[in-house]
C-alpha cells in the first residue's frame, strides 16, 4: 500500500471516529463527576492539550470555530474545575468510551493499529500543531483498547493541523472553510450563523478541494515513515473501530 492510499483512506475516519467521544455518555458522566456540563468538558478538555494557555489563545487555536465560542467554553469550566482536572476527565472520557464500544474486536487488530499509528505520531515535527502536541504528550493508557484509540485521536488531531495549515495557504478563513464542510449543521455546531455565510463560488470549491488534496499529500509524507505493511494495518484498524463505532 501506498501512503497517500493510506492517507485517503483513514482521512475521514479518523476525522469522524476520533471526534465521537465528545458528547458520548461516557463524557457525559466523566464531566457530571467534576460538576460540569459535557460541552464545557468538551471545550475545556480539549483545550486542555494546550496547557497554560489563557482562553483567548486556545480560541486563537480552534481556527474551525466562531471566535469566542471556544474562550466562553474554557472559562466556564475553568470556573468550576481546575485545568489538570479537567484534562484528566476529558481523556478519562475517551478511554472510557473506546472500553464501551471496542472490547469484541480482535486484540491483534489493535496492536498491530497502535504499533503503526505510534510511529507516525513519534515521528511527527513538533512545535508545529499545539493541539496534536498535547495528546501526544499524554501518557498512554496501559490496556490495547483504549491505548488504539488514543492513537485515533492524536491520528484526528495530526491530520486537523495539517489541514489548518492548508486552509490558511489558500487563503480561506475559519468561517469559509467550516461552510463548505459538512453542511449547515457542522457549520451552526461551530458557532456560525447565517450572517457569517458567504456565497458559495466554483473559485471557493476549488480552494476547497485543493485543501483537501494538499492535507492527504501532506499526510502521505507523515505516513512515508511506515513500512507497506504498518500502512495495511493502519487501514484495517481504522475500518474495524469504525465498524464497531456504528
Amino acid at each position: 500500500m501506498e501512503p497517500l492510499t493510506c492517507a485517503t483512506t483513514t482521512g475521514p475516519i479518523f476525522s469522524a471516529l476520533g471526534a465521537v467521544f465528545y458528547f458520548s455518555p461516557a463524557s457525559i458522566a466523566r464531566a457530571e463527576s467534576i460538576g460540569l456540563d459535557v460541552v464545557s468538558l468538551y471545550g475545556a478538555g480539549r483545550g486542555g492539550a494546550l496547557h497554560g494557555q489563557a482562553p483567548q489563545e486556545i480560541d486563537q487555536t480552534f481556527f474551525f470555530f466562531k471566535p469566542g465560542m471556544i474562550a466562553a467554553m474554557v472559562e466556564r469550566g475553568r470556573s468550576l474545575a481546575e485545568p489538570e482536572v479537567i484534562w484528566d476527565a476529558h481523556l478519562g472520557g475517551a478511554d472510557d468510551f473506546a472500553r464501551a464500544t471496542f472490547t469484541n474486536v480482535d486484540a491483534s487488530v489493535f496492536t498491530g493499529f497502535a504499533d503503526a499509528a505510534e510511529v507516525v505520531v513519534a515521528a511527527a515535527p513538533r512545535g508545529r500543531w499545539p493541539i496534536f502536541d498535547g495528546y501526544r504528550a499524554a501518557p498512554m493508557p496501559e490496556d490495547h483498547v483504549a491505548r488504539a484509540y488514543r492513537s485515533v485521536i492524536a491520528l484526528r488531531e495530526l491530520r486537523g493541523g495539517v489541514h489548518t495549515d492548508a486552509v490558511v495557504s489558500l487563503g480561506l478563513s475559519g468561517a469559509v472553510a467550516c461552510q463548505l464542510d459538512q453542511g449547515d449543521g457542522y457549520f451552526k455546531l461551530h458557532g456560525f450563523t447565517d450572517d457569517d455565510k458567504v456565497p458559495v463560488t466554483d473559485e471557493l470549491l476549488a480552494s476547497k478541494a485543493a485543501a483537501e488534496q494538499r492535507t492527504d499529500e501532506a499526510m502521505a509524507e507523515l505516513f512515508a515513515a511506515l513500512r507497506s505493511d504498518q500502512l495495511e494495518e493502519l487501514v484495517a484498524g481504522a475500518a474495524a473501530l469504525e465498524a464497531a463505532a456504528r
